[in-house]
């Protein structure tokens, strides 16, 4: 089994509760709300800038020019596509595009873009890779899931993101998660297992980061009901 085999089997309990969480079931029988789509739009407008550094980091730590190249082509994808797909997103549930961009960065949002931005600050390729990854590989699951339910037609508010990110560029066969998957491959045949393992726990990070951030915009938690559970001292936890 390859490294990133490996990443994938273990990561599969963290793709279930993605599944199951009650903001991806709302879409699938169409109920999601205009406040919890609105939210998910502007934070993860916020957690795509953090991707944007991560991007630029992943060329300036590649040893290569062909590695260079994967992940500048990728950013140059990202920076062509990701407004359009929010733009989209954003009609659908009737708001103001020009408000959408540089809402506060909320807790849930914070705590995700901290995770990957660290990686980027002081990791190695293979560090600053996987937990991106995980999130790409994540959102392609769940968009195949979405898919298979034949339950996401054109008039659901997310129909654009399921459609967005099955594209064969990004989830095909030759696209651009597997060349990810392949770089993480060949770069952890250098490292020992208590690397390894610090590799997969940030991965795996990640995988349950995404179910924290759906939970986030399904409830549009703030700075101000973090404050409130704390102010509480009652256990009753954020979520």
């Amino acid at each position: 089994m390859s490294f990133s085999q490996s990443l994938i089997q273990d990561a599969q309990p963290y793709l279930e509760a993605n599944k199951q969480n009650a903001f991806i079931q709302d879409v699938i029988n169409d109920q999601l709300t205009v406040d919890a789509l609105n939210y998910y739009i502007q934070q993860d407008l916020r957690y795509a800038d953090a991707e944007t550094i991560v991007q630029t980091q992943l060329i300036a730590k590649s040893k290569t020019i062909s590695d260079q190249r994967l992940f500048a082509d990728q950013l140059s994808a990202h920076l062509r596509t990701v407004n359009d797909l929010f733009e989209s997103l954003t009609k659908n549930v009737g708001r103001d595009w020009s408000t959408q961009r540089y809402q506060p960065i909320q807790p849930m949002t914070f705590l995700y873009r901290e995770h990957i931005l660290s990686q980027a600050r002081d990791g190695s390729l293979i560090d600053v890779l996987a937990p991106f990854e995980a999130g790409i590989w994540m959102y392609i699951e769940l968009g195949k899931y979405l898919k298979a339910t034949n339950r996401i037609k054109p008039d659901n508010k997310f129909y654009t993101w399921v459609q967005d990110v099955q594209d064969p560029a990004l989830a095909g066969p030759t696209g651009i998660s597997n060349h990810f998957m392949k770089v993480i491959d060949r770069e952890a045949k250098y490292l020992d297992d208590q690397r390894l393992t610090l590799v997969k726990e940030n991965f795996l990070r990640s995988c349950l980061l995404e179910w924290y951030f759906w939970e986030a915009a399904n409830k549009q938690l703030t700075w101000v009901d973090f404050e409130r559970s704390a102010f509480k001292n009652d256990g009753s936890g954020l979520l």
